[in-house]
């Protein structure tokens, strides 16, 4: 059973939700009504919506199987950004996202972020079988139920990729991470408490066939290499090899996030369908093996369906 409510260990106070996932929808209805329609009147920006539902077999990344816990999330998502072509086949995108999750059983984890970002796209050439290349940066802050979670994000990517004919589409992406989360108290004298801030780098390797005009299946490759979270209990392996240590009250009263240096490997493998010019479904099942310091190994699978709205 997963709490409602939980106790800080370095203050004593009992932690409230935030409400974080209210909030964030409150302002997907101001934002549609206030933005969305006048922009897309002018053509100026084009604002989008998502929402899904997500099934993750071990959401803490636990390794003992006492400790994995599985849930589902609901999430949903605005976007808004603008295209602004410049000379020699460049062109700049701008924009913002709002993104809210909300999960079944683990409540702590409930959480709505926004972000920000800027990109420079440079294509060779005209029409859509030429080659392209981009370069993007997003900063973003997140707001959890449970706030010792909240966290700023920063990332920066790379990609390239060119659709080679009408079925086939080939591009990569590489990304670096970096949250930034609140230092907690040691918990252990020389241990560190920053156990929620995350460096990682990331490459993902996609492919895009079209069976029919709006049916398309799709295959991903990914190898990540940096920090992973792993909420279990009390566990010395693990504990071993942490470079920090703090109490992770979300997922129950005696479990702890361990920081710890690991290399994932995974894919997916999905299939899209647009019913219209503004709509796309799409079923998704990815696998991810993460192979951590100290034989601290696990696995996780995540089953996906999402509707993307365009307006």
């Amino acid at each position: 059973m997963r709490l409602n409510t939980c106790t800080d260990a370095l203050t004593g106070q009992t932690l409230k939700p935030s409400h974080a996932f209210t909030t964030v929808l409150r302002a997907f209805g101001g934002a549609i009504i206030l933005g969305g329609t006048p922009y897309a009147a002018q053509g100026d920006w084009t604002v989008g919506t998502e929402a899904g539902l997500r099934h993750d077999s071990n959401v803490g990344n636990a390794q003992p199987a006492s400790d994995i816990v599985a849930d589902s999330t609901l999430k949903a998502s605005l976007s808004m950004f603008q295209l602004l072509p410049l000379s020699d086949g460049y062109s700049l995108t701008v924009g913002g996202n709002l993104h809210g999750e909300r999960y079944r059983q683990v409540n702590g984890l409930n959480n709505a972020s926004v972000d920000a970002m800027l990109s420079l796209k440079k294509k060779w050439g005209l029409g859509p079988f030429v080659p392209w290349a981009r370069a993007g940066i997003t900063v973003g802050r997140s707001s959890y139920d449970y706030s010792y979670r909240n966290a700023w994000a920063y990332h920066a990517t790379l990609a390239s990729g060119r659709r080679i004919d009408e079925r086939w589409n080939l591009w990569a992406e590489y990304t670096f991470e970096d949250l930034v989360a609140r230092t907690h108290e040691e918990l252990v004298p020389g241990l560190s408490g920053d156990a929620y801030s995350q460096v990682d780098h990331s490459l993902r390797l996609n492919v895009e066939y079209a069976l029919s005009g709006n049916v398309y299946l799709a295959l991903g490759l990914m190898g990540r290499r940096g920090d992973v979270v792993s909420t279990t209990q009390p566990n010395y392996n693990v504990y071993a090899v942490s470079r920090a240590l703090a109490e992770d009250p979300a997922f129950g009263p005696a479990d702890y996030a361990y920081r710890i240096k690991g290399t994932t490997y995974g894919f997916r493998v999905g299939f899209n369908y647009s019913p219209t010019a503004h709509n796309l479904i799409s079923c998704g099942f990815q696998r991810f093996d993460t192979h951590a310091e100290g034989g601290n190994n696990y696995i996780k699978s995540i089953v996906e369906i999402t509707w993307d709205h365009q307006f």
